[in-house]
């Protein structure tokens, strides 16, 4: 290059515009020109700084290696731009490398002389100065903007560190050495291998492709395989969580902005598309992206050029695109979360990631891995599981796939005392994060004691046993007079409200004291039977549980079991021998856990309540040795529900026995009265089979809370038929005006989560069962309201039925404990506090199902509205 040619190319730079033409030949007389072709370094991070560089033609970018040893683009230099004075002014190595993006030509001036010539000129050292105090200024800006941005290298669900790929400082030698050794491991079931043959196929071309799949199946792993198996390894990977950004903001970061002259002025101006040229970009809850987004990333997709947010100047697209979500492709088309253009250019190259459920046939194999891996963690030397280990672990369907496995033998390896893994080391479930707004009782003194001691359960199982046989007693030899029967009165009119009370303000304790269970426990204890619950009670008890509480109702409403005796005292008692013949069957309470149709009420109702029943999880995890609150000792048994405390997130699973309270030695448990039931909205494992049971609780309300309109109707219906030559016995018409009711909301509710997914699109398979949940305060409400009406109109007849049976005189007159203005504005509040519940309850559920899309009054609409429809029909009803 001339002179002259020289002095021309350091006029364009900012350091040299006010410089005159003859002080600009003397330094260009000094002056050296250099050539580097496309990818070359310039120099590398950590070289000597001794060479200032002036770009005269071409483009470089700035290359920063981060902790892990990948390389990150932070920003270009175009035509008059120049670099490497830091070092020199430091007397430090290079603190960024600086590569050719295409043939680079620059000017260079030794160290010496930038020092003695260039620095002596006022011009170019205050033109310096300033543009150094920029670079600081946007410096702080920018580590403003990028605190917090990464994490963990864009971790999608937590997968990554539970398979190969933990340790970031992996060169890419050794990614592929791990990879070939997990195919060789893992590619021999047939999930595996047509998971390998995706793979194989999407590393051969620079295609965009989409990945879906439950939460925790290793997405980012397959993404990361593709990249580092295809033709792009040795470029960057980067994954991007949709939900940690705005979309301005993160168009901003994406497409970058027009760089100036300035040296490092905006070093981070430089876009993600840039910064990961020639690898692979990987957005992880894609489903979040907005619609604009996805039309500029689409016709930078499709042109294979962009510009910067603020220029028309085209770059060349060189990041291959990769979109992650847990939704499936139908749902992304029928929500619209995707644009239709994207849908087609995915369709051509997507995959459904398949739970681990579905190949747990590879479940050995990733079982021995973890074990060396957390063993050389922990320093242990565990190499198996023994056979009635891997038998729960190969029955149990890992909601929480690859990253609850890993959670789950990590948790094993921290308690194994051998080289073995036993049962009792294994814990399964997803533990539940500690919510907020609560307050440990047991940090009362005295309620600690009380737990922790034998007075509880046993004295309230006495109290309420006695009071449970004298109600059976009187049932079968009492006077036959309904109002007369003091059982029907202990039952019916103090014992059902009483338990309903119990949901709100103690949850599934009136399980605990139930006295149902004890004489099938006695056997037990005498039999000891050492048979585990058949798996289809397992799988299927929420059904099971639900119809079986349908049909109590049933029986108690069309036969009017509030005025018979018998009746009452014949569903007692096929209930205990129900609990009676589980317990000789099966170990535990078998009946209690999975079957019996009061749990299940008491299950379902219990959620709302204020007090639960939690562990603290970090405790169990770094203290607990021996699981003694689930495995129990030689004094106390363990948990009667099969569940351990550390997995216990509802207080559906929990009848707040204490048996874990007076086992634990760690002071892990914690009895918790709390402002927010979280469960309702936040359950990890929602059933379709609870919101089964919630709708049909509602259903039934209905002719619960009207009995003698219910019986009208019935007459109704039976002289309907009558009149076209049918004639039905009673119990057939008051039957089908009870299921009806029940088809009737259950076709309604499946309508609503229809509409609501349509109309707000959100995903029905998480909706459906999901839905119920919301609801349940307000039909606790309701139920409670009818219960209130029952025990103040009802429970003064005891009174009169003692001084009955005793001979005394008696009246049953004036018996009522409340007026009825009192009681209906009490009534009116309940129903309306359980209302207000539901509405904020429901809220957090439509939250939940929108998976991180804003949430909007459209999407209240439908669910609120059907709310406060049966809120009315409740307070016009109780």
């Amino acid at each position: 290059m001339k002179r002259e040619d020289i002095v021309k190319n350091l006029q364009r730079s900012v350091l040299f515009q006010n410089i005159g033409e003859h002080e600009l030949a003397a330094y260009a007389e000094l002056a050296r020109v250099q050539f580097f072709s496309q990818g070359q370094y310039v120099y590398r991070e950590g070289d000597t700084s001794d060479i200032f560089h002036v770009i005269a033609v071409g483009e470089a970018e700035l290359v920063l290696t981060r902790d892990d040893g990948v390389g990150r683009i932070v920003g270009r230099i175009g035509p008059g731009g120049h670099f490497g004075e830091t070092g020199i002014l430091t007397g430090k190595p290079r603190s960024v490398g600086v590569r050719a993006l295409c043939d680079l030509v620059v000017i260079c001036f030794d160290k010496r002389y930038f020092k003695l010539s260039l620095l002596a000129n006022p011009g170019i050292h205050n033109r310096l100065d300033a543009l150094l105090a920029e670079r600081l200024r946007v410096a702080f800006r920018d580590q403003m903007d990028t605190a917090g941005e990464e994490r963990g290298g864009g971790v999608d669900s937590g997968a990554d560190d539970v398979i190969l790929f933990k340790d970031k400082s992996f060169s890419a030698t050794r990614l592929r050495r791990l990879i070939d050794r997990k195919n060789e491991e893992i590619k021999q079931s047939r999930t595996a291998r047509k998971t390998q043959e995706v793979i194989d196929r999407f590393a051969a071309n620079d295609a965009p492709y989409l990945l879906v799949g439950e939460t925790g199946t290793g997405k980012s792993i397959i993404a990361r395989e593709i990249h580092l198996q295809s033709a792009r390894a040795d470029g960057p990977f980067r994954e991007i969580d949709l939900r940690e950004f705005e979309s301005p903001r993160l168009e901003r970061k994406l497409f970058g902005t027009e760089q100036s002259g300035y040296p490092f002025a905006r070093a981070r101006r430089a876009g993600i598309l840039e910064q990961t040229s020639g690898g692979t970009l990987v957005f992880t809850h894609a489903h979040l992206m907005e619609s604009g987004l996805q039309e500029r990333l689409l016709k930078a997709i499709e042109s294979s050029t962009y510009t910067h947010m603020d220029t028309d100047r085209l770059l060349a697209m060189q990041s291959r695109v990769v979109f992650l979500s847990n939704h499936p492709l139908y749902f992304l088309s029928s929500t619209e979360k995707f644009i239709p253009r994207m849908l087609d250019l995915l369709e051509k190259q997507n995959f459904e990631v398949p739970p681990l459920r579905q190949h747990k046939e590879d479940l050995p194999r990733l079982i021995s891995f973890y074990l060396g891996k957390y063993s050389k963690e922990y320093g242990k030397k565990i190499t198996k599981v023994s056979p009635e280990t891997l038998g729960i672990l190969m029955n149990y369907d890992w909601p929480g796939n690859l990253t609850e496995l890993s959670s789950v033998i990590r948790r094993a390896v921290m308690l194994a005392k051998r080289d073995e893994i036993l049962p009792e080391q294994i814990l399964l479930g997803l533990p539940k994060t500690e919510g907020k707004w609560e307050y440990n009782l047991l940090r009362v003194s005295w309620v600690g004691k009380f737990f922790r001691s034998t007075v509880f359960p046993r004295v309230p199982q006495v109290i309420v046993g006695f009071f449970l046989l004298v109600t059976v007693l009187t049932l079968f030899f009492g006077p036959k007079n309904p109002e007369s029967n003091a059982g029907l009165t202990l039952g019916w009119y103090i014992g059902w409200p009483l338990m309903f009370f119990s949901f709100f303000f103690l949850a599934r304790t009136w399980c605990s004291v139930c006295t149902l269970a004890v004489p099938g426990t006695i056997l037990q204890n005498l039999l000891r039977p050492g048979r585990k619950t058949p798996l289809f009670i397992k799988k299927y008890s929420g059904w099971i549980m639900a119809l079986l509480c349908i049909v109590v109702f049933w029986v108690e409403i069309v036969w009017d079991a509030y005025n018979s005796p018998y009746l009452t005292g014949g569903i007692i008692l096929i209930i205990t021998i129900g609990s009676l013949v589980s317990s000789v069957l099966y170990s535990r309470r078998t009946w209690c856990r999975y079957l019996c149709p009061l749990g299940a009420v008491n299950a379902i109702f219990s959620m709302p309540s204020i007090v639960e029943l939690r562990a603290n999880r970090h405790v169990c995890l770094n203290r607990c040795k021996d699981h003694s609150c689930f495995a129990g000792d030689s004094f106390v048994p363990g948990c009667p529900m099969f569940r351990h405390p550390y997995l216990v997130d509802n207080n559906r699973d929990c009848i707040m026995c204490a048996k874990c309270i007076k086992n634990c030695d760690n002071s892990s448990i914690q009895l918790n009265i709390r402002l927010a039931p979280e469960e309702l909205w936040a359950l990890a494992t929602p059933r379709n089979a609870d919101s089964f049971l919630v709708v049909s609780m509602t259903a039934i309300f209905f002719p619960f809370a009207l009995k003698d309109e219910f019986s009208r109707l019935t007459e109704w219906l039976v002289s309907v038929f009558s009149a076209v030559g049918l004639g039905v016995p009673d119990f057939f018409a008051a039957s089908l005006i009870f299921f009806f009711c029940i088809f009737i909301f259950q076709s309604g509710y499946y309508l609503m989560v229809s509409l609501q997914c349509l109309y707000a699109k959100m995903d029905k398979k998480l909706l459906l069962p999901l839905f119920g949940y919301g609801f349940i305060p307000m039909i606790l409400g309701g139920y409670l309201a009818v219960h209130l009406e029952f025990f103040v109109s009802g429970a003064g007849r005891i009174l009169p039925n003692v001084q009955e049976w005793l001979g005394l005189p008696f009246s049953y007159e004036h018996i009522r404990l409340l007026s009825q203005d009192s009681t209906a504005v009490l009534k009116t509040l309940t129903v309306m506090g359980g209302f207000f519940a539901s509405l904020y309850a429901t809220y957090r559920v439509i939250e939940r199902a929108l998976a991180g899309d804003p949430l909007s009054s459209k999407a209240l609409v439908i669910p609120f509205s059907f709310l406060i429809i049966i809120a009315g029909l409740f307070v016009f009803m109780v």
